[in-house]
């Protein structure tokens, strides 16, 4: 039997003595396109960050995959792409070696980066609109095209599942269905997708549920139901 992708059972989690995750259960299946929803500072990235293994919760199971997300077999299988850009650094790292860095966790330890890898690259670059600008170093970019870059580098290794946090940030809004269709496909091929979004009227046409986090805990509700709980 498959396991689950993502697996959580009654887990609580907080920064100090109020949980911010408080006794939630949840359970995506292999090959699903999921948005998770809530209002700001409900625990939406806490809960991406449960499942990648950045965080550990104070009681409760999470299983990603099957197994616990500290096991390191696991974290190679996952792409994930945090809300925000990354603090400057002293290195000058191109667009397209953040992109290829994604790829090394999934090849052995004495493998070379070859044509196959740089065609990755490059058509990860694509879903993202970031070719004209591989060359460049990241941190020249603005907040947004930073975005873009680190959502390239969580797609480039075709990892079988994908926990992405506010994947539209930064992307112009004529450009996003092309990012919506890319991770449709990924998902029909096979690959979960998790995505954080405040609003999925992005994903509206394709995603298999809705997910709203609220008050600590997870429900599934209907795109009816999202949108008359809005202001």
């Amino acid at each position: 039997m498959t396991p689950a992708a993502v697996e959580m059972r009654t887990v609580r989690f907080g920064y100090g003595p109020v949980p911010v995750i408080d006794g939630a259960d949840l359970v995506i299946e292999p090959g699903k396109l999921v948005v998770l929803t809530g209002p700001n500072g409900s625990g939406k990235s806490t809960l991406l960050k449960l499942a990648v293994g950045l965080i550990t919760p104070s009681s409760g199971v999470v299983r990603v995959l099957g197994r616990p997300p500290s096991d390191p077999g696991v974290r190679r299988q996952i792409g994930y792409a945090p809300q925000g850009s990354p603090g400057r650094t002293v290195l000058p790292v191109s667009v397209i070696e953040v992109v290829g860095a994604g790829i090394t966790p999934m090849k052995p330890l004495i493998s070379r980066f070859g044509p196959e890898d740089r065609q990755r690259v490059d058509r990860a670059l694509d879903s993202v609109g970031l070719n004209d600008l591989s060359r460049e170093c990241i941190f020249e970019l603005s907040g947004g095209q930073q975005q873009r870059a680190f959502l390239a580098r969580a797609l480039v290794g075709d990892p079988p599942l994908l926990l992405l946090d506010e994947p539209t940030t930064g992307i112009d809004r004529a450009f996003r269905p092309q990012l919506v269709t890319e991770l449709r496909r990924r998902a029909d091929a096979g690959s979960t997708v998790v995505v954080v979004s405040h609003d999925p009227e992005d994903f509206h046409p394709v995603v298999d549920r809705i997910l709203a986090l609220e008050d600590g805990v997870v429900r599934d509700i209907s795109h009816d139901e999202y949108h008359e709980a809005r202001p």
